[in-house]
């Protein structure tokens, strides 16, 4: 339990990290280019691993079928995701969908059986109300509310997806391994949108400059490696605790947007950031 709960640890880093610079690339390219680098950054990343070390025997043809499935879903999960990006604000639309957690510890209770110790419940609380203090400031602040309220819209539907497909890749990690899963999935819809770029004919390949053709390719490797942590705490613990430790990404964008953009955190803030450690401390004392 101990390394699955550090594993969820750096997929929350990892895919915070990756969220932070989707967020500034997200104003400068379009949505369709953005996702078909960021795809393409996740297949460049994992093609290794599954030519050297995994059969693809082990998949049935339920299993394809349901990889195409859950590959519909990430890209639309994606796309509503970075729209609200584009039109709202980071440190707004990421606490939203990080509340797929709500989602997916009733199926992992349904589906799988899990139960939750009272003092992991216990870290689980206090680290999301501490996510919701710290995050609850920014959105009062936030000029433009006609933006944010879009935003808000385009996260709702993302954390309802997110919700169902990260307890998804969860319980297939479970059954098949940490890889397949993630790799799967996200290479079907590397292949959903390789013919509808062609289609939508949206200029050169690498508009609208290399540069940020590299940077979004870049976040597409942070993000499968940090899915994949994710999906490898899943393979070996609990699916309910892998969610909600890796739901407390949104602080690494709010830390980047403190650090980076010189935004400053209030009281409140500060003491949301405090809970948030307390109840990861918590879950690591108990896990």
């Amino acid at each position: 339990m101990v390394e699955s709960f550090f594993l969820g640890l750096t997929a929350a880093v990892i895919f915070g990290i990756a969220d932070l610079v989707a967020g500034i690339v997200a104003r400068r390219i379009s949505i369709s280019r953005l996702l078909l680098w960021i795809h393409l950054g996740g297949f460049i990343f994992g093609l290794p691993y599954l030519v050297l070390a995994t059969d693809l025997g082990a998949v049935s043809p339920q299993l394809w079928a349901l990889f195409g499935v859950l590959s519909i879903m990430f890209l639309g999960m994606m796309s509503t995701f970075l729209k609200g990006l584009q039109v709202g604000s980071a440190v707004v639309v990421s606490p939203i969908v990080s509340a797929h957690l709500i989602i997916v510890i009733p199926l992992s209770t349904i589906f799988l059986g899990e139960r939750l110790e009272s003092f992991q419940m216990l870290g689980i609380s206090i680290a999301i109300v501490g996510l919701f203090m710290a995050t609850l400031t920014w959105q009062s602040d936030t000029p433009a509310g006609g933006q944010v309220g879009k935003g808000v819209s385009y996260a709702l539907l993302t954390m309802v997806g997110a919700g169902v497909w990260i307890f998804a890749i969860g319980a297939l990690s479970k059954e098949i391994g940490w890889f397949l899963p993630v790799f799967l999935v996200r290479t079907g819809s590397f292949f959903i949108l390789i013919p509808v770029q062609r289609l939508a004919q949206a200029g050169p390949w690498w508009s609208p400059s290399p540069k940020l053709v590299f940077i979004a390719i870049v976040v597409g490797a942070l993000q499968f490696a940090g899915l994949a942590a994710y999906a490898a705490g899943a393979q070996m613990g609990s699916v309910s605790l892998m969610a909600a430790t890796f739901s407390i990404y949104p602080i690494i964008p709010m830390i980047g947007g403190v650090i980076l953009l010189r935004e400053r955190i209030v009281p409140r803030q500060a003491a949301g950031l405090a809970s948030v450690c307390a109840g990861l401390l918590v879950l690591g004392i108990t896990s």
